[in-house]
């Protein structure tokens, strides 16, 4: 691969050892897991929450604001630096950033590089990114270090309100009067109104978010600040599911489909000032934004952001070091530590499970290729994938369990259970078995004189496909030649949202959404608009239309399990264990948490844009 991180860096002990053993897949994990840091230096560290007596539980640190609050002395703006285990609670001004916050200066942060700005044509965190600047939902997740990062929130953005009927039919939503968009052409700062509301989600339900809409059946606006939907069956959690991927666009741009490519223009804190593909995009504070902090200041405090694309783990590590970027992904626990040893003081970092469902953890297979239609060959495949001695090579053993390490999928686990799991929910076909995959591929026609021969293609977890997982499955199974091709995102991205791909292709789930039905209706159901894979399972698609109109909570979730057991057994995708979450950022930057369902500033994190502010001191402020 290209990174030299990945390949030339130091290897301790312990990685050593750990990589023992595996043969071609071991090799390529020793590989991977080294870090470069002193394997007997200790990092400092505070035990919050969340990781305790080794059971990974849904619990957030608790906190409140104070009303009566006057500005904190000066040490005791920032996180202490450190390393963190469990959600990181906020400073003293966190808690109260309307009588602590700053004004000025520009966050570097790092973005993926959208393919364009039409979030109707493709739903993807790379122009979501973007439009968390430049736009605004009816609601929003909460964000930010005084949100549960196991659980969506949801709070008021351009509705102020709103009222669910007792049927759960009939959600009325009350808008923020004298919210504008940005003072450019084609709006010129007019104000936002329920009719740019009714084109957008008219563009919607014909595109990537057609099944958040399916089910209404009609749309009012007796006036200008109202939206009422009528849903044509009971979903008391519709105010939950637009505030994760829904944002509003201006009529004028909805009308215009080429210049929606191009542009992003919105109700946002941020103006678009320049983006440049493959390289950077930069926002400015938008100086008529509508939204005020607790005590009356407008937001966003910053003067703006520049969002850069950085690809190479080198690079963006140094980026780090050197000030050029405010946060930064490490990739395992060494790696945290490491960071932190050059980084001492300025650097918190944090590590806790992700609670959201699969994103980019796996490979998904075309159900319209014959071969693939074939479970046996979907289940050889799995089987014959080593996820144990993946998660040791990849992720330090973060989900190391006698009982195996659990692979995420597409469904959040604090949905599920009361803990986090282990191989045993994903069921037979993810536990390793090599000889039986090949038994199984045998029976299916292929053998090690004439295998199955198939591409795959990705963008995420391209350093992990090629030296770990289609190295380790080719070893495995004789009867399989797949080769592995590194794509770019925007490609990768494309070709998801075109069902492009013939046979085998790297996993793209897409946003986060807020609700269990998000996670799962649209990309399983046999007409859902993000079934990438053309799943057409008649007996998936009954539960999951029963699992919509259901409302008791204990009859919802026995639904939900069925759910899960049913798409691990077809084996529709195959997911490998995640590693923990472990972000960095330096401390001048306030305001700022990483969430374990919402995502990164990378991808869906990044509304907190609005909320963010840095220290007196920081760099280039």
């Amino acid at each position: 691969m290209s990174s030299e991180y990945w390949s030339r860096r130091n290897v301790s002990r312990r990685s050593v050892l750990r990589g023992a053993g595996l043969g071609v897949a071991g090799l390529a994990g020793a590989a991977l897991i080294g870090c470069g840091g002193d394997d007997d230096g200790a990092a400092p560290s505070a035990t919050q929450g969340g990781l305790a007596g080794g059971q990974l539980t849904a619990t957030a640190v608790q906190t409140s604001a104070d009303a009566n609050a006057t500005p904190v002395p000066a040490d005791q703006v920032r996180v202490v630096p450190g390393l963190y285990d469990g959600p990181v609670a906020p400073s003293a001004a966190e808690l109260n950033p309307g009588v602590n916050a700053k004004y000025g200066g520009f966050a570097r942060m790092r973005y993926l590089d959208p393919p364009r700005m039409d979030l109707a044509r493709t739903l993807s965190c790379t122009i979501y990114n973007t439009l968390s600047h430049t736009s605004n939902k009816l609601t929003r997740g909460k964000v930010g270090p005084l949100a549960d990062p196991y659980r969506a929130e949801i709070e008021a953005d351009l509705a102020e309100s709103w009222e669910v009927s007792e049927d759960g039919q009939k959600h009325t939503f009350n808008l923020r009067q004298g919210a504008k968009f940005h003072n450019k052409a084609p709006v010129n700062g007019r104000e936002f109104t329920a009719q740019d509301v009714v084109k957008t989600v008219e563009m919607y339900s014909a595109g990537s978010q057609k099944d958040v809409f399916s089910m209404v059946s009609s749309v009012e606006t007796p006036d200008d600040y109202t939206v009422i939907f009528n849903l044509d069956t009971p979903l008391a959690d519709f105010p939950i599911s637009v505030a994760a991927w829904s944002y509003i666009y201006p009529a004028e741009l909805v009308d215009d489909e080429e210049t929606r490519q191009q542009v992003a223009i919105g109700t946002g804190p941020f103006i678009q000032d320049q983006w440049i593909q493959k390289e950077k995009s930069v926002m400015v504070r938008n100086p008529d934004y509508w939204e005020m902090d607790a005590a009356g200041n407008q937001l966003p405090y910053l003067d703006g952001v520049e969002l850069f694309v950085q690809n190479d783990t080198n690079a963006g590590r140094a980026g780090f070091a050197t000030d050029n970027y405010h946060d930064y992904q490490a990739r395992d626990g060494e790696d945290l530590a490491a960071l932190f040893n050059e980084n001492k003081d300025t650097m918190v970092g944090q590590t806790f499970p992700r609670s959201r469902g699969a994103n980019v953890n796996g490979f998904q297979f075309q159900m319209k290729n014959p071969t693939f239609q074939d479970d046996r060959v979907r289940r050889a495949l799995s089987l014959a994938f080593d996820r144990n001695e993946y998660d040791l090579a990849r992720n330090g053993g973060d989900g190391q369990n006698p009982e195996g390490p659990y692979s995420t999928s597409p469904m959040p686990w604090p949905y599920l259970f009361e803990s986090f799991p282990t191989a045993k929910v994903n069921g037979p076909w993810y536990q390793f078995n090599n000889a039986e995959a090949s038994k199984m591929m045998q029976a299916a026609g292929f053998t090690a004189d004439n295998p199955l021969v198939a591409e795959l293609p990705s963008y995420y977890f391209r350093t992990e496909f090629a030296q770990l997982i289609v190295p380790g499955i080719n070893q495995s199974l004789p009867e399989v030649d797949i080769t592995f091709r590194e794509i770019d995102n925007p490609t990768h991205v494309t070709m998801m949202s075109d069902r492009n791909f013939d046979g085998l292709v790297g996993f793209v789930w897409g946003p986060p959404g807020y609700s269990m039905d998000q996670w799962i209706y649209p990309f399983y159901h046999s007409e859902g608009s993000l079934n990438y894979g053309s799943i057409n399972d008649p007996d998936l698609d009954a539960l999951l239309v029963k699992q919509r109109g259901e409302s008791n909570a204990d009859a919802q979730k026995e639904l939900w399990l069925q759910i899960s057991d049913r798409i691990h057994d077809m084996v529709y995708q195959a997911w490998f264990p995640e590693p923990f979450i472990r972000p960095a950022w330096h401390n001048y930057l306030l305001n700022y948490r990483q969430h374990g369902l919402i995502g990164t500033y990378q991808c869906y994190a990044s509304d907190m844009g609005r909320i963010m502010w840095l220290d007196e001191g920081a760099p280039g402020r």
